[in-house]
């Protein structure tokens, strides 16, 4: 009499069943012992996943910030690296130039005033730097070059200087070029009138912290230089006493205006620190809130490295099995 193979059919789809089963139980140890995760959010809370999506929301937006202000701190310390240069660019030219007048070496005169050239070359420079593609002193317009080229500048200051009489006069049509509504913003400027996008440092707070090319200070030490760079286009620079007395107003302003550019820096510096302090902040809430979701979701990893151990024993010894059960038949047994 024949046996029913259907025994031997059950058999095998039971233990391919339970091979299944622990290859799914020693996947799901496997996750928990690395990640210290449950794999299973739902049971783990007992089906309550609102404080889980909450903290989920809450640290995105986290870490959003956190990149955000990562951002801001860096082109917060690439704009003081510009203004760095600005300031001792400056402030070396109207003390070499005002000790040149002073003692009437004219030779150092003269190479003060062409160094004035590549002196205002480095502050236009300095002042359209960019940082990842966005201009930083061009203010909401951050697509904007923010000043133009040094040759535009000096041709419009050498103009208005070569139709003064004297230094009284050039020194006036340049201030005019340079207060709002004058030449320098409708010509050199290129940036916006709005500040740049602030820095968020807190929930209340965004902080404008950019200063603009066409701010002040920086206004008044691109005049400077410019009326030094530009002197020989006055009528009166063959007359000596004339030249020196408005080169020497012009070095005793870039020497004036270094104050200016420090207070620009002390005041950028200030707000790198309140960026940094809200950075911080945001680690620190970002630290505080993960640890509250591995309260909620978190497993022992000891005990599931345990279990994954086990269930791998198992279905080790299960595959020793089913490898046995194969191989079985009548002629090995009569052997």
């Amino acid at each position: 009499m024949f046996s029913s193979p259907y025994p031997d059919l059950a058999a095998s789809l039971r233990l391919q069943s339970q091979t299944t089963s622990l290859r799914a139980q020693l996947d799901i140890a496997g996750k928990e012992t690395t990640t210290g995760l449950s794999a299973d959010i739902a049971a783990r809370t007992g089906g309550n996943l609102a404080p889980v999506f909450g903290i989920d929301a809450a640290l995105q937006r986290l870490d959003q910030n956190v990149k955000d202000l990562s951002l801001a701190q860096a082109r917060a310390g690439a704009a003081q690296t510009a203004l760095g240069l600005v300031e001792e660019g400056s402030g070396a030219l109207g003390l070499n130039l005002l000790s040149a007048i002073d003692t009437g070496d004219a030779i150092a005169r003269s190479t003060y005033i062409a160094e004035a050239d590549v002196v205002l070359g480095t502050i236009i420079g300095a002042l359209n730097t960019q940082f990842a593609g966005r201009a930083l002193f061009s203010g909401a317009a951050e697509d904007s070059v923010s000043l133009q080229d040094v040759e535009t500048l000096k041709a419009d200051i050498a103009a208005l200087v070569a139709g003064a009489p004297d230094p009284a006069s050039a020194q006036s049509a340049v201030d005019a070029y340079f207060a709002p509504g004058g030449g320098f913003e409708t010509n050199i400027y290129g940036g916006s009138n709005v500040d740049a996008a602030g820095a968020q440092v807190s929930d209340e707070t965004r902080l404008a912290y950019l200063p603009r090319a066409d701010a002040a200070a920086l206004r008044d030490v691109l005049k400077a230089v410019t009326l030094v760079a530009t002197s020989d286009a006055a009528p009166f620079s063959g007359d000596p006493v004339a030249r020196d007395a408005y080169l020497s107003e012009a070095a005793g302003n870039l020497i004036a205006v270094r104050d200016e550019i420090t207070n620009l820096r002390a005041a950028l510096g200030v707000a790198e620190q309140q960026i940094g302090d809200a950075s911080d902040r945001n680690l620190s809430e970002q630290n505080a809130l993960k640890l509250s979701r591995n309260d909620l979701v978190g497993v022992d990893q000891f005990t599931a490295a345990a279990r994954f151990v086990d269930l791998e024993g198992q279905l080790q010894s299960l595959y020793t099995v089913t490898s046995r059960l194969s191989s079985l038949s009548l002629t090995n047994f009569l052997r």
